[in-house]
């Protein structure tokens, strides 16, 4: 029946309008994907694809022998990849097993030293089954990491996807829970376009690297298992040509694959492991296929996990995969997904930076057990040197006793800058020398110097707290800037933290909280004593108070300190101090209450970074996350092994205990004049007291409540103690002669 012209003049716009709407509809970005279901890769989209090349290092990409993954380098986002699992070591199976599971996992092997090779999977149509699979799935379940492997293969394929691996260790890490790969090929050589058609997610293994050293010996050869392990290969054993060659080789076979990869593909490449000897940062680029190659906007890699550019942890992988993929985890991963930060306008500065960085962390993690053992040294010799000459020159031979106060007194100063001064010597490019682990010494060795000399400097060296406080207050700033701008001096530093190690990448490190804090509480002494002895009791109250909320602050924030346990660590010791100074009886009741302000401090802060959305949390708010979840037990479990694992540390146990014999049994112990040089110095500066008092109570809160555990206190002495034993020289420098004059009435000196 025709229309009438009125309703026709109303409907045919109407009908373009709905045309129209279909039409654009249609063609917006994303219509496909609303179409789906949510988290499900579209059917028609190119893949994402992982190239897992073992041992691959920034110092190995050049333009002349590796031209791709240069051209990699020149066009898209690249960094370092931490990759710390489960274990120091990282063998390439235990790398594929960390991208399946998204957590730090790990290989059982029959040698530590030993990596052991991916056992060929069974071939099913296709794809191809891993027999051993539930070998590998079942220790990681039962790990401190409850690592969940399958879960990169297996979110995949709950979202409808697939699935494809070149190689066995490939298999391994896109594998499902039951350890299947939809498709499956030997080589690389075996791919072609058609095997990639429709392939949601692929991973490719180029272990050319790896194949350079002996292949490990079975383990029913005993002898040969027993030499390998004595007689480990080392990278120094390959001729460079030959290693030159390998990479050249493997550039080749990356060229090939980019080749057959459809324009759109995204393609990562990852250095999932080391080849052999010791852990390095691998190399990490990402960037999208193009008819021409591989294009991106040129930039560093970074993640939420690491909060550095440049840098970024295997455990990202996997939701970097997950996200390039368009597919939704299963469950909750422990890494966050790669983003882009700026770098140096060049690809040879770019490539440097992270080579120097790379450089930087292998010399301080080979730096760390020596620098530890000199530490423990030179202290006890310290503190030998110091009970010898307190005693021997006590009286009598005026002159040489005053040089020998002297130079102890410069020497114990010396030996509380060491810390700071190990992040000072960050401040010079060591790296970039041609010895740099020479050079780190000589940068740490000439930073003490120069704190000390400015500690002896200044008209304050004739004051029993000036030295002392000229240095406690330059570790204290140092750290608090460094906090306030990155911690950038943390980073490599032996005292900080490493990102071979992988403990921590930003924040305040637990040994660096026991300098700062121990610094903080021995400044505020120091600050208060000039403050007290004019009077000004008051101030000296508000001026501890202020500065001890400004380092509460700093360490706990997250995104500046982020440490949970600092601050349940530093608010006891705080409020001692600041009870002492003031002149406040001590009670188990205040003590409690400031416990209970401790707590209450770190549950305000981690329920603040909990209501951040989820990939912009810190890890405190993450653990409020699993606190709220009922997964915390592993979290805490973890800590708890590794705190009580840090009492097996001889080194640092020694550093703690003869730190407290030499306070408690030397520099208590009567001199010639009937008084200890310790109860000296207190009747010189009371505030002294309440300084070095605060620092033992969060030296010992701090061993209970952080993983590091001895590492706490051994630090905290290591810093404190020489700062008494220099007030204590002083002391024993004016005589029985020299009454203190620190102009306060005996009852508030008993206060204290």
């Amino acid at each position: 029946m025709p229309l009438s012209p009125a309703i026709a003049g109303r409907a045919v716009p109407a009908l373009v309008v709905l045309v129209l709407a279909a039409v654009l509809l249609s063609a917006a970005p994303g219509a496909a994907e609303r179409s789906r279901a949510p988290g499900a890769p579209a059917e028609d989209s190119a893949p994402t694809v992982l190239v897992g090349v073992p041992g691959l290092l920034w110092k190995d990409v050049t333009p002349e022998n590796t031209p791709t993954l240069w051209s990699m380098a020149s066009e898209t986002a690249i960094g370092n990849v931490s990759i710390r699992t489960a274990t120091s070591r990282t063998c390439p199976t235990d790398g594929w097993l960390t991208v399946s599971a998204g957590e730090r996992a790990l290989s059982e092997r029959e040698r530590f030293t030993v990596c052991e090779a991916v056992p060929e999977p069974a071939r099913d149509g296709s794809g191809a089954v891993l027999r051993e699979y539930e070998t590998y799935a079942a220790p990681n379940r039962e790990s401190v990491f409850q690592a969940p492997v399958g879960l990169l293969g297996q979110s995949v394929r709950d979202a409808g996807g697939t699935t494809l691996a070149v190689g066995p260790g490939a298999a391994l890490g896109v594998a499902d829970t039951s350890g299947r790969v939809d498709h499956y090929l030997d080589s690389v050589h075996d791919l072609t376009r058609e095997r990639l058609s429709g392939v949601t997610l692929a991973a490719v293994e180029l272990p050319g690297l790896t194949r350079l050293y002996p292949d490990p010996p079975q383990p029913s050869d005993e002898e040969a298992a027993e030499e390998a392990e004595e007689n480990e290969p080392d990278p120094e054993d390959v001729p460079t040509w030959v290693r030159a060659e390998a990479l050249a080789d493997l550039d080749a076979r990356l060229r090939a694959l980019v080749d057959l990869l459809p324009a759109g593909s995204s393609l990562m490449v990852v250095g999932v492991s080391m080849d052999t000897g010791p852990s390095e940062l691998t190399v990490a680029a990402s960037g999208q296929v193009t008819d021409g190659g591989v294009a991106g906007t040129p930039g560093f890699l970074a993640s939420d996990s690491t909060r550095r550019p440049g840098l970024v942890a295997l455990t990202d992988t996997t939701p970097t995969l997950l996200d390039r993929a368009g597919v939704s985890p299963v469950e909750p991963v422990g890494g966050r997904p790669w983003h882009r930060t700026e770098r140096p306008p060049t690809t040879e500065a770019a490539v440097k930076w992270l080579v120097d960085f790379n450089t930087a962390a292998v010399v301080v993690g080979g730096a760390i057990p020596g620098f530890f053992s000199g530490l423990v040294v030179f202290q006890l010799l310290i503190y030998a040197a110091a009970a010898y000459s307190l005693h021997r020159y006590a009286k009598g031979r005026y002159v040489k006793r005053a040089v020998v106060l002297t130079v102890t007194r410069v020497v114990a100063l010396a030996g509380a800058s060491f810390p700071v001064a190990s992040y000072l010597a960050n401040l010079v490019p060591w790296w970039a020398s041609s010895q740099p682990f020479l050079a780190l010494l000589a940068c740490v060795l000439a930073a003490d110097a120069l704190v000390v000399a400015l500690a002896m400097a200044g008209p304050w060296r004739r004051t029993i707290l000036g030295p002392m406080t000229v240095v406690a207050a330059t570790t204290t700033v140092v750290l608090f800037v460094d906090l306030s701008l990155g911690a950038s001096l943390q980073m490599n530093s032996p005292t900080g933290y490493s990102p071979i190690v992988a403990g921590r990448f930003y924040g305040i490190g637990n040994i660096a909280f026991a300098t700062f804090a121990t610094g903080m509480l021995m400044t505020v002494a120091g600050v208060s004593h000039e403050l007290i002895s004019r009077g000004r009791r008051g101030a000296a109250v508000t001026a501890t108070l202020v500065i001890g909320a400004a380092s509460v602050v700093i360490v706990g924030w997250p995104g500046l300190g982020t440490d949970f346990g600092g601050v349940i660590a530093l608010v006891p010791g705080l409020a001692v101090t600041t009870m002492m100074i003031a002149g406040v009886r001590i009670t188990p009741v205040r003590l409690g209450a400031a416990g209970l302000a401790a707590v209450t401090a770190i549950t305000v802060v981690a329920w603040l970074d909990f209501l951040r959305p989820p990939h912009e949390r810190s890890h405190i708010g993450g653990f409020a996350a699993q606190v709220l979840s009922g997964e915390a037990g592993p979290v805490v479990t973890r800590k708890l092994s590794a705190m009580l694992g840090t009492l097996g540390n001889w080194q640092l146990t020694l550093l703690a205990a003869g730190a407290l014999l030499f306070l408690f049994a030397v520099l208590n112990r009567p001199t010639n004049w009937r008084i200890g040089a310790l109860q000296r110095a207190y009747e010189h500066a009371p505030t002294l007291r309440a300084g070095l008092t605060g620092s033992l109570v969060t030296a010992l809160v701090g061993f209970a409540a952080n993983d590091s555990g001895v590492a706490i206190p051994a630090i905290a002495l290591t810093v404190a103690v020489p700062l008494t034993l220099s007030a204590c020289t002083w002391a024993l420098q004016q005589g029985p002669e020299n009454p203190p004059n620190d102009h306060k009435t005996p009852e508030s000196a008993q206060k204290m």
